[in-house]
């Protein structure tokens, strides 16, 4: 088992259901919600198996598969919506992606009826933009280097900022504070819920969750 830190997002809620996290039930204590008030949040996961999330702020996420995270009990979004994190890949192998789902659909369900959008980043400074359409998974943008990405260091993972603005007509893509794609909207599946996928066997940390109504301007940190 391998230990990923994600921080908390949007929604609190008194009470999980399985396969959701909250932070008491952890006994982590209370975190705070993306706007910094300090209440209790809940996440859903899926899969189950062999994951197991804790805490608050940061949230832990102790995995072996891959995972896809999302606040709990939380209402579609449309367009105009913004989406963004801070992920920073503690250790695992350099060829595993890490990053922001949106637009999802029935991610409680078996994989091959679930249906997101999906942005990540990897070890080796590249980053990917991609599908699930149940059993299908196509592939918008491959796997592309960009200077913009933090690659990995012989100590490990670092700091990225990820963010994907959803309009109506396009999506843009940022990788600590610079756009690097813009693609039409109707590649997308846009309205949804959205969360974080993590892949295998990676211990992240994963900071400042927003999914939040409008465009909103990136905001980088060192």
């Amino acid at each position: 088992m391998r230990r990923i830190l994600i921080a908390p997002c949007l929604l609190a809620l008194a009470a999980c259901k399985p396969g959701d996290s909250r932070q008491a039930a952890a006994g982590s204590g209370t975190g705070a919600d993306s706007a910094g008030t300090g209440a209790r949040v809940a996440w859903s996961y899926n899969p189950h198996a062999q994951v197991t999330l804790t805490g608050g702020d940061p949230l832990t996420v102790e995995t072996g598969p891959a995972v896809i995270v999302w606040p709990a009990g939380a209402k579609p979004l449309a367009p105009p919506y913004t989406v963004r994190a801070r992920l920073q890949k503690h250790t695992g192998r350099l060829h595993e992606g890490t990053g922001l789902l949106f637009g999802g659909a029935d991610l409680d369900k078996p994989e091959n009826q679930q249906s997101y959008s999906y942005f990540l980043t990897r070890g080796d400074g590249s980053f990917l933009i991609k599908l699930r359409k149940g059993a299908e998974i196509p592939i918008v943008q491959d796997w592309t280097a960009h200077p913009s990405v933090r690659r990995d260091t012989e100590e490990g993972g670092r700091a990225n900022d990820l963010m994907v603005q959803v309009t109506a007509q396009d999506v843009a893509f940022f990788i600590n504070g610079t756009q690097v794609a813009r693609l039409p909207a109707a590649q997308f599946q846009t309205r949804g819920v959205a969360g974080l996928r993590v892949s295998h066997e990676l211990q992240l940390e994963v900071t400042g969750f927003q999914a939040s109504p409008g465009i909103h301007p990136p905001d980088v940190r060192p």
